[in-house]
């Protein structure tokens, strides 16, 4: 049995986040005050209320745990349980899991053996998760290797 490892929620990509929202809110201000056309108004209007909104979701589910430290990701004997997305992955269920690169952070996919709530696949966004990349799929592997090692043992 390994002990449970857990992964808190990513501050310094919550910051980031807000931060570019507000940069480009601000673009956007900048362009509809030297604007006298009423058009330029409504579309400030419209992308207040998505900078408003976008920026409610990010402080109150990512932001706010951020702060608390509160756990986003775990890997334990069960499985895998993504507090970010509120799922569940019992090893039994997994057929595979990858890491796919992207340009800020990374994805890890898990490949399900069949098609479950969620679908035969699921994503778990690392870049709201504390922690390298890297590292985060090195050791998912390692506990799902160990589980398939003492599966094959019994």
């Amino acid at each position: 049995m390994m002990e449970a490892a857990q992964y808190r929620y990513s501050l310094k990509f919550s910051i980031a986040t807000l931060s570019v929202l507000v940069l480009l809110m601000l673009i956007i201000v900048r362009n509809a005050g030297s604007s006298n056309m009423v058009f330029v108004y409504v579309i400030y209007g419209f992308a207040s209320f998505v900078f408003i909104a976008l920026t409610a979701v990010i402080v109150l589910k990512r932001l706010i745990p951020a702060l608390k430290g509160n756990v986003a990701l775990q890997l334990d004997d069960e499985g895998i349980s993504d507090y970010i997305k509120e799922v569940s992955i019992n090893w039994a269920d997994i057929k595979e899991i990858h890491l796919i690169r992207g340009r800020s952070a990374s994805i890890m996919r898990v490949d399900m053996k069949w098609e479950s709530d969620y679908g035969s696949q699921i994503a778990i966004y690392l870049r709201w998760i504390q922690g390298k990349d890297q590292e985060i799929y090195e050791t998912t592997l390692a506990y799902f290797e160990q589980w398939q090692a003492e599966t094959n043992e019994l």
